[in-house]
């Protein structure tokens, strides 16, 4: 609970948007109930082993809806309608975090299959971090673009604003002097 509390904290200083914010807080309940259902059918009890593995899963459950819920935002600022913002944002990037989250799960899933002492002691973490990150990518695919679709409302601010603030203009100036100079940057 701790740590899903700090996740949102950072979502809210960062994204700077409430209601992008909701919809990744509503996520982090989601995915770790998810968990939970996974891990009763694998016979698994709450215990250290699978409670480390919840809150080490906790910081990323929110990066694919994260990703998913930027995507339709960005969509829906160009004018698209919230279903169409909605199921363009999060076709658009399944594939990408669906890649990303497989990843992730290679690095964890293989502990399952240790033997011995050390494999009894992490099955459970990686069993349970492995079970937790899926059930963030179904519901980064799921559930973010239906809250979406049914938050986001026709006058909203729909135009595209691109304001020139003084980090944007200093950033575009450094890329495009690290473009011109590729091999003094290397």
């Amino acid at each position: 609970i701790g740590g899903a509390i700090l996740a949102i904290i950072v979502l809210i200083l960062f994204l700077k948007n409430l209601r992008t914010t909701m919809f990744i807080a509503i996520s982090i309940p989601s995915a770790i109930i998810a968990t939970f259902t996974l891990l009763y059918f694998t016979d698994l009890s709450i215990n250290l082993m699978t409670l480390g593995g919840l809150a080490l899963a906790a910081g990323m459950l929110v990066d694919n809806a994260i990703v998913v819920s930027e995507n339709i935002f960005r969509h829906y600022q160009t004018g698209k309608e919230p279903e169409e913002a909605a199921i363009e944002g999060a076709r658009e990037v399944a594939g990408a975090i669906t890649a990303s989250t497989l990843t992730t799960i290679s690095v964890f899933f293989p502990v399952v299959f240790l033997s011995g002492l050390a494999g009894q002691l992490f099955w459970e973490f990686a069993l349970t971090v492995s079970c937790a990150i899926l059930a963030s990518l179904l519901v980064a695919l799921t559930v973010i673009p239906l809250l979406a679709s049914r938050s986001l409302n026709r006058k909203d601010g729909r135009t595209y604003n691109h304001k020139k603030s003084y980090f944007l203009t200093r950033y575009r100036w450094l890329v495009q002097k690290v473009t011109r100079h590729p091999w003094w940057i290397i």
